[in-house]
């Protein structure tokens, strides 16, 4: 007796390997510390890896560098593209890149990085792991008490 199969079909288009990529419920681990805020965030590194789950259903990204001007003013982007190498289909996203000092290359450097994270992010609606919600789940909450506002005659 032969057994059949069961394989899920590839996604035919970007819409049902995006649905399919999320419904694995990918997280980028914080993996990093920020020295100013003494937070952990997830590095470009973690987010890279946390997307590249995606391959899984036939979705890579490109991420370049973009440029628009208007006159004498211009604006810098990191380009997010999505492809689905099966379909074709693209879908893409940009990112302003920040900077403080646009000439300074390592200040421009920690622009784009940041861009980068964000950017390939939202294009693929990864969360950061949540390293405190056992924190907000212990019973540290304070009981709250609603006042009812009084006029006060010298308002008036």
């Amino acid at each position: 007796m032969t057994q059949t199969n069961k394989t899920t079909p590839p996604p035919k288009n970007l819409a049902e390997a995006l649905l399919a990529f999320q419904k694995l419920a990918v997280v980028a681990k914080k993996d990093s510390k920020n020295p100013h805020f003494k937070s952990n965030y997830a590095s470009l590194e973690a987010v890279i890896d946390a997307a590249n789950e995606a391959t899984k259903f036939g979705i890579c990204f490109t991420q370049e560098i973009d440029f628009e001007f208007n006159g004498e003013t211009g604006m810098t982007f990191v380009r997010t593209v999505l492809i689905h190498a099966p379909s074709g289909e693209e879908r893409v996203s940009r990112t302003p890149i920040r900077s403080k000092d646009p000439t300074d290359p390592q200040k421009m450097g920690s622009g784009i990085t940041y861009a980068k994270r964000y950017g390939l992010q939202s294009a693929f609606g990864l969360p950061s792991e949540d390293d405190d919600g056992n924190q907000a789940s212990q019973g540290n909450q304070r009981e709250v008490k609603f006042v009812k506002p009084t006029a006060s005659k010298e308002a008036f």
